[in-house]
Formats: C-alpha cells, structure tokens, sequence
C-alpha cells in the first residue's frame, strides 16, 4: 500500500473513531435527557393525580384529564382495582413490594408488547398507583438521531479520505521525485540529477540532504579519478626506469663491474621510490589513519620521537624545541605520520646536511630547513596531491606527503602553511584545532 493511501486510510479511520465516539456519547446523552424530561413530567402528572381522592382512595381519572398518561390503582393485596391502560401489563413482585410504603417510587421502562412504557409506581398506605406513560415518540426521535448520527459518521469518514489523499499527494509528490531521482542515479551511474525539494519543511530538508549527498558522492568520484590518473602519472617514471635498467642487464652479460653495481643502485632506488609511492597511495586511499579513535596525544614529546626516529633513518641532526607543550586529542598513527611527513619533507629538499628544526608551540609545530625555499606561488599548491615544483622534479619521493598532512590537519579543524625560513630555507607546519 502506498504512503497517500496509507494516510487516506489513517486519517478515514481517525475520522471514524473520533465521529462515533461523540455521536454515542450524544445519542448517550440525549436520551438520558429526554428520560428525564419524561419523568419530570410524571413525577408532576402523579403528584397532580394523588393529590385528587374520593372518598380517601385514588380513582382512576378519565383520559380528559391526564391525556398522554394510563393509570392503574392497586389495592393492599396488589390486586388491579382500576385501570386505563391500554395494554396489560403484569403486576410485578417491585411493584408488589411498595404497597403499604407511602412516597415510596420506582421507575422502570418496560417493554409493553413491543412498545417501550415508561411507568412510575408510587407507593401509598393502602395500596399503589401507576402511571405509564408511551416512549414512543422519544424512541422515533432516538432512532432519527441514530441514522443522522450514522450518516453523519460515514460522510465524515469518506471526506477525512478525500482531504487525506490529498493531503497525502501534496506530501508524496516531492517524495515520488525524490525517489525518481534515486532510481536514475542507481541505472545511470550519473550524479549530476536534478534533485526536487525546497523549503524548511521535512521534505525540502530532506531534498536538500540528497542533493548534499550527491555532491559528495561527485566529488569523492572526482578525487578519486584523478587520484588514480596522477597515481598511474607518476607510476610511470619509476617503472619505466626499472624496466630500462633490467633491458640494460638482460642484453649486456659482460659490464663492467663498476657499471653493473651503478645498475643495481638504480634499480634500488626505484624500488624504494616505488615502494613509497605505493605506501602513500595506500594511505590515502584506505582512509585507515582518518579511522582510528581519537586518544589524548602530548604534541612535544610524540615530535621528539619522530625527530629521533628520522635522524637515525636519514642520518641527520633534527633539534626538537618545544616552546609550550599541549595534549591534543587526535589519532595518533596520523599524526605521528603526519609529523614524519614533514621532517622527510625537510630532509629531502635541504641538501646542505645541516640540521633540521622543529618547534612545538602550543597546538603549532613548524619544521624548518636550509633548503631552496618554497616560492610564493608555490606555497598553497604544495599541498597538493603530486603536485611538484619545477626543482622538486627529479628529486625522489611520491608527491603525497604533504597532501596527506592536509587532510589529516583539516580533519582534525586545524590549518597547514608554508614560509620563507629568515636566513634561507622554508618553513612548513600546521596548527591544530581553531
């Protein structure tokens, strides 16, 4: 059953309920009001009766006088001594009971061969009188408001219907696109799908989500494209260098010594350049560093370990200074690899061999080094995925390092930036949080 039914349907029976509950309790209502009318007008009609005696004993008036009412007298025995009812009605053991008990009164509704009777016994010294009188005509008005009630519980079911399935229209329609939309994107593969829903109501807010979520979806596929275009760019270099140098030792048996070793070196770079590369296009593309918990991390002491870590590795002096220490609460494989990233950075470009800074500031950690510098157009786009400036071309390394220290960084809410370094050199960093 579809959602415009399944409201028409939930608002018809809603309707129903609600219509039938107060018809019944107005149907409840009136008759008890009516009833009491009626034996308001008893209660008076009886009194007006007894108050007339003959002779100490109650007669049994002409219909001229209590016109709508029949009166019946009983003796002590409970014996019918005068009547003007028009039908028989026993004398039962209730009625038997009041004989002898002055202003003593029962009231009962009886059913008088199929015709409902109201009937009032009140009790007196020597005897009992009753006087019944025909509910006809408030049954005739209870069986009218009975249909009325019906009908009028029926028609405002059906409208409920009518003004819930359109109700429900309006709401589905922009659902039904939605869902158009989906179903397009599911055969075609396309992102780019118009997507309906405006406005601050559920519908638009959940318009808007899609379309949010569609665009991260073409902008994930993008970086993924051209993660993999610049990915199998840069592939190319170390695997073409690898597939010469083998060419060189299959078809020249006899180099010489001095050469043949030049070979190997070269083939070991490429390996360990290719290697790095797959490395990074591992970390990047997994999202593995992203994914792990957050946990209280000291920035200072975490740089000194790194710092010990790739001087040994990169035999060079790298000097920790920690100005002011903080605990960061960041995963700590990504940071410990964002910050070798940068002191790797550092080595690599600053070709003099003299030693690497790094400075903890609070949430800031800079490296800084004696290299070329980074130019001032270059300083934003180093960040880049593979992107290289025109020095850094034949230089080894994968093109990721500093991109992965970007994400890393902007995930965590904090920035990255690159200086000039006074005296020579740059200055690349990142500071965590706000």
């Amino acid at each position: 059953m579809g959602l415009r039914w399944k409201i028409a349907l939930a608002l018809a029976t809603i309707s129903f309920v609600a219509t039938a509950a107060v018809g019944v309790i107005g149907y409840r209502s009136t008759s008890a009001r009516l009833l009491e009318e009626i034996d308001r007008s008893m209660q008076t009609a009886t009194a007006q009766l007894v108050g007339q005696t003959f002779g100490g004993r109650v007669e049994v008036p002409n219909r001229a006088l209590l016109d709508v009412y029949s009166v019946r007298v009983l003796d002590r025995s409970g014996d019918i001594v005068g009547s003007s009812f028009d039908k028989e009605l026993p004398v039962d053991d209730k009625a038997k009971g009041l004989i002898g008990t002055p202003r003593t009164i029962d009231r009962a509704t009886v059913d008088i061969e199929g015709e409902n009777y109201r009937v009032h016994t009140l009790g007196l010294g020597g005897g009992a009188v009753q006087v019944a009188r025909s509910l006809e005509e408030v049954d005739a008005v209870l069986d009218d408001l009975r249909r009325r009630t019906a009908l009028l519980v029926v028609l405002v079911a059906i409208g409920a219907a009518a003004v819930g399935s359109l109700i429900a229209g309006t709401v589905a329609a922009p659902l039904r696109r939605l869902t158009r939309a989906a179903e397009t994107v599911e055969e075609s593969g396309r992102l780019d799908v118009d997507v309906p829903g405006t406005g601050t109501d559920e519908v638009g807010r959940l318009g808007a989500a899609f379309r949010s979520m569609l665009g991260a979806l073409g902008q994930s596929r993008a970086e993924q494209q051209r993660l993999v275009q610049d990915a199998g760019h840069e592939l190319r270099t170390p695997l073409t260098s690898l597939r010469t140098n083998l060419s060189v030792l299959r078809r020249h048996d006899d180099l010489p010594d001095d050469m043949r070793q030049q070979v190997l070196d070269d083939l070991d770079d490429e390996v360990g350049e290719l290697t790095e590369l797959v490395n990074e296009l591992v970390a990047v593309a997994s999202g593995d560093l992203s994914d792990q918990p957050p946990e209280p991390v000291a920035l200072g002491e975490l740089a000194a370990e790194v710092a010990q870590r790739v001087g040994r590795r990169r035999d060079r002096v790298v000097e920790v200074e920690v100005r002011a220490d903080v605990t960061v609460v960041v995963p700590r494989a990504a940071l410990d690899r964002a910050i070798t990233n940068l002191v790797d950075n550092a080595c690599k470009f600053d070709a003099s061999g003299g030693q690497i800074d790094v400075v903890v500031d609070g949430a800031e950690l800079v490296v800084a080094d004696r290299g070329p510098g980074v130019p001032d157009g270059e300083r934003e786009r180093i960040f880049d995925r593979f992107h290289r400036s025109e020095m850094a071309r034949t230089m080894p390394g994968s093109g990721l390092g500093l991109a992965i220290v970007r994400e890393f960084v902007e995930a965590q809410g904090g920035t990255v930036f690159a200086h000039q370094r006074v005296g020579g050199g740059a200055e690349i960093g990142f500071r965590l949080g706000p």
